[in-house]
């Protein structure tokens, strides 16, 4: 059994230099960050057990007219200590109260709702369930961010790609395919729901209320330098091939095209664009990137944030009639929702890390400022730039602790909880019954899952009491 920690004796000769660390530190912080238990209720940190409260709540009914939101929660002391629960053969943990409100039309109740029995930790960093003593491992995962890949087709050509991985929710990945065109891949089980890059920076104009519509002219201006230049400048300019028109050249009078957009400049168009009688001309140069994203945008079968939207829903749920308002809530959900989509803190700054930029409102959902660098960058790497980085590299790799993990089973507890209460919420019958917290929030959903994560988890272990001697 278990005992207090007592000092360390060292027989040796030879004193040591530096003392020996205390190993089990990064679990005991990790979990008193999570419980956050000597803390006055109001001063917590958006962390652990808060954090996954203020995430889920407030819960508001289907028709918006009853909303059930989290104030504060105690943990009670326990009833026994750690060693007499080793030896009655319970569990050493203590109760868990969590204080909601309820605001009903004018009325607000406030109550406090008992969420099932927390395990606590004991000194050695163990915890105490059902009399045995159990210890969480740390789990080694692959960290939210973004990796810049490349992999090697059947005929030999390097496919480079991004993923862009959270902490929470769908994975980012745009790849090149064998043509050099750039695909947008929103979920690894279903590759053949694919669209180009370009499609998705024109549905992404309701991101910003800026007047953004999906236009060309907007997807070359986030890639390249449109110029403006005169003929006689364009007949005298090195490299001619390097330029492309930006918009169609057409003759007025007879109602024809001369010169398509996206063609690269040449002796002969540029004469005929003279014939028409036009005396500047607007193009953009593509020698930085061999016009990759001119060749995404020549194949893109939309041109503005509609069609973007349109095509991007009939994709990703083929047979339903893809309609805007449809198409925009479904993007919202998939990286937008701060609910549904978390890169974490880890991930947000190793973004920012990679791609070298602030995002000064340090957002843990995506952002097109995100897309647009992360996209630059694989078009540099695609011509010999930047480094790619290796998923077996411990750098890309991070430690989740007890914390973390208890974190993450608490959210699936309360997103059942979440689904009972709304149920509750449309059929009380408030005629014959008042409402109260009490009455809308069933704690089994959150007790389950901590019961469980402690006594089936693959990561919660026996402690193994080994004698050296």
């Amino acid at each position: 059994m278990a005992t207090n920690i007592t000092e360390r004796i060292n027989f040796g000769k030879i004193k040591e230099v530096i003392d020996f660390p205390n190993l089990i530190d990064i679990q005991s912080k990790s979990y008193i960050e999570f419980l956050q238990t000597g803390i006055g209720k109001i001063s917590r940190k958006d962390n652990g057990l808060q954090a996954v409260f203020k995430d889920v709540f407030p819960i508001e009914s289907y028709d918006g007219s009853i909303v059930l939101d989290f104030y504060s929660y105690e943990i009670k002391p326990p009833k026994q200590t750690w060693l007499d629960s080793l030896e009655d053969g319970g569990t050493y943990g203590a109760a868990l109260y969590v204080t909601f409100r309820l605001k009903e039309e004018k009325s607000v109740k406030e109550e406090e709702v008992f969420m099932g029995e927390m395990p606590l930790m004991t000194p050695q960093g163990s915890f105490v369930i059902n009399g045995a003593e159990r210890v969480i491992v740390s789990q080694l995962h692959r960290s939210p961010g973004l990796a810049f890949e490349a992999s090697t087709h059947a005929n030999g050509k390097t496919l480079h790609s991004y993923r862009i991985i959270p902490d929470r929710g769908s994975w980012f990945e745009a790849q090149f395919d064998t043509n050099d065109l750039l695909y947008v891949y929103l979920d690894r089980k279903k590759r053949r729901r694919k669209f180009l890059i370009t499609t998705l920076f024109r549905a992404l104009g309701f991101l910003k209320d800026d007047g953004s519509k999906g236009t060309d002219q907007e997807i070359l201006e986030m890639f390249y330098d449109i110029e403006e230049l005169t003929l006689k400048a364009a007949q005298n300019r090195d490299g001619l091939a390097n330029l492309v028109l930006v918009e169609d050249t057409v003759d007025e009078e007879k109602n024809v095209i001369v010169a398509r957009a996206f063609e690269p400049l040449s002796k002969a168009v540029l004469r005929q664009i003279v014939a028409v009688g036009l005396k500047k001309i607007r193009v953009v140069n593509i020698s930085r990137d061999e016009g990759l994203i001119i060749k995404c945008m020549k194949k893109d079968p939309t041109h503005n944030e509609e069609e973007a939207l349109k095509e991007i829903y009939s994709r990703l749920r083929p047979g339903d009639p893809p309609t805007v308002a449809n198409s925009r809530a479904l993007l919202k959900r998939l990286f937008f929702d701060p609910k549904r989509y978390d890169l974490g803190r880890v991930g947000r700054y190793k973004i920012c890390q990679k791609l070298g930029f602030q995002d000064p409102d340090d957002s843990r959902v995506l952002t097109k400022q995100d897309l647009a660098e992360a996209t630059r960058y694989l078009l540099k790497l695609k011509m010999g730039e930047g480094v790619l980085d290796d998923i077996d590299h411990l750098g890309s790799r991070r430690v989740r602790t007890v914390g973390e993990l208890l974190s993450n089973q608490c959210r699936v507890g309360l997103a059942r909880t979440e689904r009972l209460v709304k149920e509750r919420m449309t059929l009380f019958d408030r005629e014959n019954d008042n409402m109260t917290p009490a009455k809308l929030v069933n704690p089994k959903a959150l007790s389950a899952v901590i019961r469980d994560f402690f006594g089936r988890s693959q990561l919660s272990q026996f402690m193994d009491q080994i004698n050296p001697l």
